[in-house]
């Protein structure tokens, strides 16, 4: 196999992605995927799931292998296309965080794995897990759906007119309990077998990434966490969370003050009436009253603002960025020379969401806006470094928004799903954003 110093990702030797509903898949990055990356069983050709099959079988699925050889071929692997897609817009992949963290790289990748891309995985054991257990969730955000949020469901059977919706494990039904939506196929993460083969690893684990649904309210993760503390690997474990911030229980603070690091990705993208729309029923004034208690935590609580670039909040982004600026006194969040002012990530799906589908009027307002904002900062008393950042971002995602034109294909399709669901929830996004009307 040839080397290749453009493509390399540590991920599929180190790592392991568990989706809401338990199945495997490479990264969570590849849910755009053709086949949403996940790892299937060779004889039935369907996904590993965390809640009865071994999770050390899956790590040489044939998917994985393939991807293994694609990577050190110097291949584009298909469940890659999400970080090539940002990268070749000059965005911040997950493909290069991941590989400023590990000491993990090409000429160790190549010494332990075999020419059909297998591994000996006692050899190379798990040190970072993506875990989502399952999808129970206080909020029902526009770019989520119920298979990551249960809080989706009502919504979803008022607005699709039927009670159920797919996922990769195949179609899930929702039933009626007195006045509560439910289904049980998000209760993967309550199996005795999960858990042994997780504990079995204990000793190997250096970092967790958790989301979810909102990981805060999975009881399953504070035993977890607890278990970490018990066995006295807690202080060489980094913990990290993508959060909505709307709850910050003091059991929590307590427990993350035994690790060696944890990490907050804020789903924060927007203030006031802007994230309470995306983020539907958050209420700005509770999440930033948690947002100053998590400022306040010790030295080992890193934190940013991982903003979700949707057509809803384009507009909003550079007001976002000066609020975090000027007016926040959050100097915990994005503190860092690499993540000075906010963390943005492109909402790639749904598609109708995603900022390429905006009609082409619009574009230019926002490339006007960016212009604008980028000559304020100019002019303002802040280090290079932070004004390089802010063009960076600004840059990049006119970028990435200029790139392709979806708007043919999705902007109807935009604005139908807006209308509905803002009969449904009592809100008007053309209110929050007059300028759309016209294309309405």
């Amino acid at each position: 196999m040839k080397r290749s110093k453009t493509n390399f990702c540590p991920i599929p030797w180190l790592f392991q992605a568990v989706r809401s509903n338990g199945d495997l898949r490479v990264c969570c990055q590849a849910n755009v995927s053709a086949n949403r990356g996940l790892l299937f069983k060779h004889e039935s050709k369907t996904p590993y799931n965390a809640s009865s099959d071994s999770l050390e079988e899956a790590r040489n699925s044939d998917v994985i292998k393939k991807m293994r050889q694609n990577i050190l071929n110097g291949i584009w692997d298909d469940n890659c296309k999400r970080c090539k897609d940002e990268e070749s817009n000059g965005l911040r992949s997950r493909r290069i965080y991941e590989n400023e963290q590990w000491d993990f790289n090409e000429s160790c990748a190549q010494r332990v794995t075999s020419i059909n891309g297998k591994i000996n995985t006692s050899e190379v054991p798990i040190k970072y897990y993506d875990l989502r257990f399952g999808n129970h969730c206080n909020l029902a955000c526009r770019m989520c759906g119920p298979a990551d949020s249960s809080g989706w469901y009502k919504d979803w059977v008022l607005l699709k007119e039927r009670y159920s919706f797919n996922d990769t494990h195949g179609k899930v039904n929702l039933t009626q309990v007195g006045n509560k939506l439910t289904t049980q196929d998000y209760n993967w993460h309550n199996s005795p077998s999960f858990w042994k083969q997780l504990q079995t690893n204990m000793n190997n684990i250096m970092h967790i990434y958790m989301a979810g649904g909102e990981p805060l309210l999975i009881k399953n993760h504070y035993q977890f966490l607890r278990e970490c503390v018990k066995q006295g690997r807690a202080k060489k474990i980094i913990l990290e969370y993508n959060t909505n911030c709307t709850i910050v229980p003091n059991l929590v603070t307590e427990l993350w003050s035994h690790f060696k690091q944890v990490r907050i990705g804020a789903s924060i993208d927007g203030f006031g009436d802007y994230i309470e729309y995306q983020r539907y029923p958050l209420k700005w004034k509770e999440v930033l009253k948690n947002l100053y208690l998590i400022n306040q935590l010790p030295s080992n609580i890193v934190c940013w603002f991982a903003f979700t670039v949707t057509s809803y909040n384009i507009f909003h982004l550079t007001d976002f960025m000066k609020w975090k600026l000027i007016d926040s006194k959050l100097h915990k969040f994005n503190s860092s020379r690499k993540r000075p002012i906010i963390t943005p990530h492109m909402a790639h799906k749904p598609y109708h969401l995603n900022i390429r589908a905006l009609p082409r009027e619009l574009k230019i307002q926002v490339l006007e806006k960016f212009k604008n904002f980028n000559a304020w900062i100019m002019q303002e008393p802040f280090s290079s470094n932070l004004k390089d950042e802010s063009l960076r971002i600004t840059d990049n995602i006119s970028n990435y928004m200029m790139t392709q034109n979806y708007n043919n294909d999705y902007w109807p399709e935009f604005c139908s799903f807006t209308t509905k669901l803002d009969k449904i929830r009592k809100q008007n996004f053309l209110s929050l954003q007059p300028n759309f009307k016209e294309f309405f």
